[in-house]
């Protein structure tokens, strides 16, 4: 039972996805961690800034959906 299970699991799990993943976001992350380093405060804003704005675009998709449902 236990060489089926690990069987599937080599033939259906793709290690690069998850790993694309991983270095798509250190290469959003590295220049950002470098940038506190030396501008803190800026880079605080930043952060909160692209949250808010994020948490703004993301509730406005919610109510604009909650208000024009589609039709099939």
């Amino acid at each position: 039972m236990i060489t089926l299970l690990r069987r599937y699991w080599s033939e259906l799990v793709s290690y690069e996805g998850g790993l694309a993943l991983v270095m798509m976001n250190g290469l959003l992350a590295i220049p950002l961690i470098f940038a506190a380093f030396f501008y803190p405060l800026q880079v605080l804003a930043l952060v909160v800034v692209l949250a808010v704005v994020s948490l703004v675009g993301y509730e406005g998709y919610v109510i604009w959906r909650k208000r024009h449902p589609t039709h099939i």
